[in-house]
Formats: C-alpha cells, sequence, structure tokens
C-alpha cells in the first residue's frame, strides 16, 4: 500500500491511487521522514499533488453523479447497465465536443493576436528610429538623446 505520512482526509478511490502509485512510487527509506523541517520544494510538491488527488477525485464524484442522474432518466424498461453505459458515452461525446469547441476558439484567438501583432510590426516598420543605420558614429539621434540636449541647453541658459 501506499506509504504516507500525512495521509489525505478523504478516502483514495481507485484512479486517484493508481494515478499516485504510478506516478508518485513510495521511496524506501524516506530522507524528508527524519527532516521535520521540509523544503519549500517539497512542501510544494506534496501540496500540488494533494491538490490534484482532490481535482481528480471531485471530478470522478461529480462524473458519477451526473451518469447515475442521467441513468435515472432512461426508462425503466431498459437494463441499469446499458442505460449507464449509452448515459457515460453520451456524456463523454459532449463533454469532448465542448472542450474541443473551447481549445478551438483559444487557438483561433491566439493565432488572430499574432496574425494581428506580425501585421502592425511590419506595417509600421518606417516608424522606428531614424539615423545612419549602424550602430556607431551615425548622424542621427533618438528622442530620449533629443530631450536630454534640450534639458541641457535649458539648464546651461539660467546659470
Amino acid at each position: 500500500m501506499l506509504q504516507n505520512s500525512n495521509p489525505s482526509p478523504v478516502s483514495l478511490e481507485f484512479p486517484v491511487l493508481f494515478f499516485h502509485i504510478v506516478l508518485f512510487p513510495p521511496k524506501y527509506p524516506n530522507p524528508e521522514a527524519q527532516n521535520p523541517e521540509m523544503s519549500l520544494q517539497a512542501c510544494c510538491l506534496r501540496f500540488s499533488i494533494q491538490f490534484v488527488e482532490r481535482l481528480i477525485q471531485t471530478v470522478w464524484k461529480i462524473g458519477k453523479d451526473g451518469i447515475e442522474a442521467g441513468t435515472n432518466l432512461v426508462p425503466e424498461s431498459v437494463p441499469r447497465p446499458i442505460a449507464r453505459i449509452s448515459v457515460t458515452v453520451v456524456a463523454s461525446a459532449v463533454a469532448l465536443f465542448v472542450l474541443k469547441s473551447f481549445l478551438s476558439t483559444a487557438f483561433f484567438v491566439v493565432a488572430m493576436m499574432g496574425l494581428i501583432y506580425f501585421t502592425f510590426i511590419a506595417l509600421n516598420k518606417d516608424n522606428g528610429p531614424r539615423g545612419g543605420g549602424g550602430g556607431g558614429g551615425g548622424g542621427g539621434t533618438t528622442p530620449v538623446e533629443d530631450s536630454l540636449e534640450e534639458a541641457r541647453r535649458i539648464m546651461e541658459k539660467y546659470k
């Protein structure tokens, strides 16, 4: 079984237990068990593992309750195991459709933002700093240099 010095208050069901054992196998011996001061990294890791466990448990419970509620909507003439499987298939199809639509919309928005950004950059290339080109003894000045030069002239005027 899983060796954990601080078991989570919620009992682990099969998918969460399987997930935890496969991704985070128990280590023997545990050097953190003797050290009362856990590092920040170990603390964050333990918190994230517990968060993922609770998230999976919550999703699993909501899914089971939803399938049970959907099964209750199916007429009694349909055998319960067949009704439960049918409701599960339909709910999975709807969930995947919604997820696909959301991801498609998000990727479209990101792609359009990138296209608009690169178009803006391409159309405004001539608005950059004007100067001799390369870097060195060029003839042009930047707006910052212009404002500094103007400030110097004003200060010299009032000395």
